[in-house]
């Protein structure tokens, strides 16, 4: 994305960001559609924190703080990468504070390719292990490595990255974290409880990636390593981003076979909004993701702006448990 469009994102952002102070009201918090909701999870991506310009650090909490209030409370904010611009201590920084000012809950956060290719001042292990550091400093859970998991309510969290050493936007997963993403699956599969695996990078062939960002993908053999694993396994969602894919619905999947939320091979694939900057194929501006509500027999993800606080409810997905 040149520097042009990034400016052009940040000013949005600032624009948004003072909406809610424009309103007469600030909202009393959002709810669960439905009762028995066994756990709600309010999903973004690609927040692009810059200590250049912290008007995306008043954005981020504002949504922070619309998750905060939210009359079900929401058991985590999970965060699929580029959690900044460029992956410099300062901005990485940021984010934490960010975080720590405006919620106080769990957390699952994934790297993306601006918080580890993209770092000027660091070697891509460097950047790993400083985010790392940072990451167990915040929630105390004492992970060894930029790939982890975790359980929330009882449901299991997988987050995958980058271990490359020398690459600007493209993942590499070695024998080792592909093994880890198996044995966890493994572990965590009793043929009825979801699973959640969260990684910046789409895989080849979902989303339409092809016309929405033709190398905006999860390069091969690693696409096709990672889609064998999750294929084995039942009532798996892989979370991801990086595409800066708008909210979408039945237009852009019928014209254009672009689509944020879709099943292949029995595996759902969710693709995040961008949060902190400009979207495209969809919904244009900033602030949005979706809140994903378990239940007993299904999983339910309304789109929202938590910046403007409203719902987007013509692309709501409800996908069944088998």
């Amino acid at each position: 994305m040149t520097a042009i469009i990034k400016l052009i994102s940040s000013l949005v952002a600032a624009l948004m960001a003072a909406m809610p102070i424009l309103s007469p009201l600030a909202p009393s918090g959002f709810k669960a559609k439905d009762e028995g909701v066994l756990l709600n999870a309010s999903l973004i991506s690609d927040t692009h924190l810059d200590v250049a310009f912290s008007p995306l650090a008043w954005f981020m909490g504002i949504g922070l703080r619309d998750m905060s209030r939210s009359q079900t409370p929401v058991d985590v904010v999970v965060v699929s990468g580029d959690l900044t611009n460029y992956g410099d201590a300062e901005s990485i920084d940021e984010f934490f504070t960010t975080l720590d000012n405006n919620w106080d809950g769990k957390v699952v956060i994934s790297m993306g390719n601006h918080d580890i290719g993209h770092v000027e001042d660091k070697t891509h292990e460097e950047a790993r292990q400083y985010f790392v550091d940072k990451f167990n400093e915040h929630t105390g859970l004492g992970i060894e490595k930029s790939y982890y998991s975790t359980q929330i309510n009882g449901y299991k969290f997988i987050t995958l990255t980058d271990e490359s050493e020398d690459s600007w936007d493209h993942p590499d997963l070695y024998e080792e974290q592909l093994n880890f993403l198996d044995s966890e699956l493994a572990a965590a599969a009793n043929g009825e409880d979801p699973v959640f695996v969260v990684c910046h990078w789409p895989l080849a062939g979902t989303h339409g990636e092809e016309t929405v960002w033709d190398d905006g993908d999860m390069d091969e053999p690693y696409s096709s390593q990672v889609r064998a694993i999750l294929e084995k396994y039942e009532n798996v969602f892989f979370i991801s981003g990086h595409l800066h894919l708008g909210l979408n619905g039945n237009f852009t999947r019928d014209e254009f076979g672009v689509s944020g939320i879709e099943t292949q091979n029995g595996v759902h694939y969710i693709n995040l909004p961008s949060y902190g900057l400009l979207s495209r194929y969809g919904t244009l501006l900033g602030g949005r993701g979706y809140q994903m509500e378990v239940y007993e027999d299904h999983v339910l993800f309304r789109a929202r702006n938590y910046v403007t606080h409203n719902w987007f409810d013509l692309y709501e997905a409800d996908i069944p448990l088998v």
